[in-house]
């Protein structure tokens, strides 16, 4: 993906020898803290948890060019090897599409020989890459100032505390030594996440990402909108069917009296008595936090018993999807989330 700024170009496929990104359009002469960068990588990483893919990869990133010495000197190409995968867990699956996958979609694209294995360039496997870019993305930005944060703020019925309630970033940094990165409720979740096991189920949830420091005046109106170009970036994450910036849907059921932002001077900055609109008015930012909230969908391969068809056989079959998935992605995908707004923050606000 080319943006205005910088380019962003993810390789490979789940069960592929490895996979990618490129990167164009970073500062050279920025220095890159690899360890930083890993942990970044890590925090997207399959674990020994109950709602975790038994699929553990090392996730080790290895720098083919554009790194020297941590110090970027042109076009970044990084890749993560593919040690651990079991493609024949997919032999029953290449004409039988997986429901709400995009096994069907794809075929419909690319052919009916299109390779499913894992999901191929549509798998969530492709996170990786992208918390790579992310990962370098977010320290460009810290040395500007800017901070990006993201954590879970719901799993399924239960509502963790939100940025509705008001987050610092000292908070958000805590969860993110958790094995869930969420503000309260954890065991409650857990619990939920367990449940959905046994049922031989899934579970979805929402993720809130925080990001302070970014200066008014930023961006503008319709296709120029940082909602716009924010929204584009985290659409890119396998699993995302929805985004909203701060009461976001919330909106529906409110007046504008109630939820206006309105404003007062702090010295001789203006600033908004509430942020209920993210942070962004017009497409244009108002120097407030951004706020931004994503909705993810249960994944999809279930051990159940579920209705598909047979696009050989052109019948209609019953499919039990064997292999090793997560029970809930939602924590494995904070990281993710987080990359793609780092990703669109350092794009909007350029050099």
């Amino acid at each position: 993906m080319t943006l205005d700024n910088i380019k962003v170009d993810i390789f490979g496929s789940s069960h592929a020898d490895k996979i990618g990104v490129t990167l164009g359009g970073l500062p050279t002469g920025f220095k890159v803290d690899m360890d930083k960068l890993q942990a970044f990588v890590d925090r997207r990483k399959a674990v020994s948890s109950p709602w975790s893919t038994r699929r553990i990869e090392p996730d080790k990133v290895e720098i083919e060019k554009g790194i020297e010495n941590g110090v970027i000197t042109g076009e970044v190409t990084c890749v993560i090897k593919n040690t651990n995968v079991r493609s024949n867990d997919y032999d029953d699956l290449q004409y039988v599409p997986r429901p709400s996958h995009a096994d069907y979609s794809a075929k419909l694209k690319y052919g009916l020989d299109y390779d499913v294995k894992g999901g191929g360039a549509f798998s969530g496997r492709m996170t990786a890459p992208m918390c790579i870019a992310g990962g370098i993305a977010k320290q460009i930005l810290v040395a500007r100032g800017v901070y990006v944060g993201a954590y879970v703020s719901k799993i399924g019925d239960i509502q963790a505390k939100s940025y509705l309630d008001g987050v610092s970033k000292e908070e958000i940094e805590k969860s993110h030594e958790q094995d869930i990165a969420v503000l309260s409720r954890k065991d409650e979740i857990v619990a939920l996440i367990e449940e959905c096991r046994k049922n031989l189920d899934s579970v979805g949830g929402q993720i809130e990402c925080v990001v302070k420091g970014v200066k008014g005046g930023i961006g503008g109106a319709l296709y120029d909108g940082v909602e716009s170009k924010i929204a584009s970036m985290l659409f890119a994450v396998p699993a995302v069917k929805a985004v909203e910036f701060g009461l976001g849907t919330n909106f529906s059921e409110a007046n504008a009296s109630k939820v206006n932002d309105g404003y007062y001077y702090d010295g001789d900055k203006v600033r908004t008595l509430s942020n209920n609109n993210g942070g962004i008015l017009g497409g244009i930012t108002t120097g407030e936090d951004i706020l931004v909230r994503v909705t993810l969908k249960p994944t999809p391969s279930i051990a159940r018993e579920q209705q598909s068809v047979n696009l050989l056989a052109k019948e209609n079959v019953k499919i039990k999807i064997k292999g090793r998935h997560d029970v809930c992605i939602v924590p494995r995908a904070v990281a993710a989330i987080e990359a793609s707004v780092c990703l669109a923050i350092l794009d909007i606000i350029g050099e």
